[in-house]
């Protein structure tokens, strides 16, 4: 790094500082800047933003020091960011001594408002919809006015070009992706726009060249009464989807973001017709959960999980003990426990291995079942977008 910290009031050597400040979290290094021009020039540095962004790799402290989880509020159309791991290590005391599956009388999380999203919009959050797609430190946003690319720690919006399309006569809805192409290290954002009786045509847009191209489509749709948020796991971006030929066929699509291919990955042999599924994702695993309306009787008790990518003998069966009409994971869990998102009204720290739980009660935010999204980002100094009004 050609940028050194010199002057008398510093007395360890600069790798030593390099390395010290690669650790600390993205806020105090912004008020860093402020310490002289040569801790700005430190801080501003492309290769000590890598060195800051890799101690996330190689460090599981540095990562919980950082992530965060986030959600929106469908009801009132409010995107908020939570520092979890914080919460519980300051009341590990209090949630180790709670009583099994309590979700009462303990403390209470505090959520920020991320407002300044939709306070760009013309008409504030009224037009912005309670839609997200997490990926690293970035958040890929939906509103009336298009697809916007969140920074949440500089507080940056980036609104993406329009999407293409690619034929006169769209069908329904689009499909949506989002992920990281480690290879070239790349952000990407996925599009699949179908149309009646072709299939599903993609476009994929990349951050570095602000542009969109066309990935050639596939003979497959969405219905209704499936999910067209992609779920990334693996380097890849995966849809649950009927195909054209036969709709009464469900098939997992996955694309592949370093190589821009796509191919299709198998269904648990024993689902069944045990009525509508999901797709979603359980750690680093592809998972399946089942799903009612709120209005019917019938709930679930299990899901399945893909242990190994790709190989249909590896889906497993999994129990939880709180019957669900939907599942879902957030993306965040800790030790044993994995916070759960239950009928899409509760947040749940729920652990696997003893079936204990308790609900994660959030100040003044009510339940998470009016929220559209859960998920999680890292807090990152990069600023890759830049500032843009709608």
């Amino acid at each position: 790094m050609e940028e050194e910290l010199t002057g008398k009031q510093i007395d360890l050597p600069p790798e030593v500082m390099h390395e010290i400040l690669s650790r600390l979290p993205v806020k105090p290094l912004c008020r860093f800047k402020l310490v002289s021009k040569p801790w700005l020039s430190l801080i501003s540095n492309p290769k000590f933003i890598a060195m800051h962004s890799e101690a996330i790799e190689n460090n599981k402290d540095v990562f919980s020091q950082r992530r965060r989880l986030v959600f929106t509020d469908g009801e009132n159309h409010c995107l908020y960011s939570l520092d979890l791991d914080q919460f519980l290590d300051h009341n590990h005391a209090v949630l180790k001594n709670r009583k099994p599956n309590e979700d009462v009388d303990g403390p209470v999380a505090v959520a920020t408002e991320l407002d300044f999203v939709y306070n760009l919009f013309p008409l504030g959050r009224r037009r912005w919809f309670p839609f997200i797609h997490s990926c690293n430190s970035l958040l890929l946003s939906e509103s009336f006015y298009g697809y916007h690319l969140i920074n949440p720690v500089a507080k940056e919006l980036k609104k993406l070009p329009k999407t293409p399309t690619w034929r006169v006569k769209p069908g329904f809805g689009d499909l949506y992706g989002f992920g990281y192409d480690y290879s070239t290290k790349e952000y990407k954002v996925v599009i699949g726009q179908f149309f009646y009786g072709h299939g599903t045509v993609f476009s994929v847009y990349t951050l570095e060249t602000d542009s969109w191209r066309r990935i050639k489509g596939l003979p497959c749709i969405p219905t209704p009464d499936l999910s067209r948020d992609g779920i990334v796991v693996n380097g890849g971006v995966h849809w649950l989807l009927r195909r054209v030929a036969d709709e009464s066929m469900l098939m997992i699509l996955s694309f592949t973001l370093a190589e821009d291919k796509f191919r299709i990955i198998p269904l648990p042999s024993s689902i069944g017709s045990t009525g509508s599924i999901k797709l979603g994702v359980f750690r680093d695993w592809l998972c399946i959960t089942f799903s009612s309306a709120s209005t019917e009787v019938k709930t679930y008790n299990e899901f399945w999980v893909m242990k190994e990518y790709g190989v249909r003998e590896s889906w497993t069966r999994m129990r939880v003990s709180i019957p669900y009409h939907t599942l879902s994971h957030s993306g965040f869990w800790r030790g044993s426990y994995d916070l759960m998102v239950f009928d899409r009204s509760s947040l749940v720290m729920y652990n696997f291995n003893d079936e204990e739980f308790w609900t994660l009660p959030i100040k003044d935010i009510g339940k998470v079942g009016r929220f559209g999204s859960v998920g999680i980002y890292v807090e990152s100094l990069a600023s890759v977008i830049t500032q843009d009004r709608v």
